[in-house]
């Protein structure tokens, strides 16, 4: 079995941004994503984001690095001021 090298990106948000997310991430050439509902807690603080629908999601996204870097750059640009947001990325072997 040949695996082939990619890079996972994370991205905990606020869900009242998810439709706007899906758009933008398939926008700049994500393929595919999957999305959870996320509780927890951080570090990030209070922000002037919309909490009408309440709680945190996280999306996962696995492409080449340069997917997740436009991703990131695109995000952190359009939304890290006014809304809660983190995101990482870690090197994955994608196995099929």
């Amino acid at each position: 079995m040949s695996a082939k090298p990619m890079t996972l990106l994370v991205i905990v948000t606020e869900a009242v941004l998810e439709d706007i997310l899906i758009d933008e991430i398939t926008e700049l050439g994500a393929h595919g994503y999957t999305i959870v509902d996320g509780r927890g807690r951080g570090t990030h603080g209070t922000r002037s984001g919309r909490w009408t629908q309440g709680g945190n999601i996280r999306i996962e996204v696995i492409g080449n690095a340069q997917l997740c870097e436009r991703i990131v750059d695109r995000l952190k640009t359009a939304y890290e001021h006014n809304y809660g947001l983190l995101m990482y990325t870690a090197p994955v072997e994608l196995q099929n």
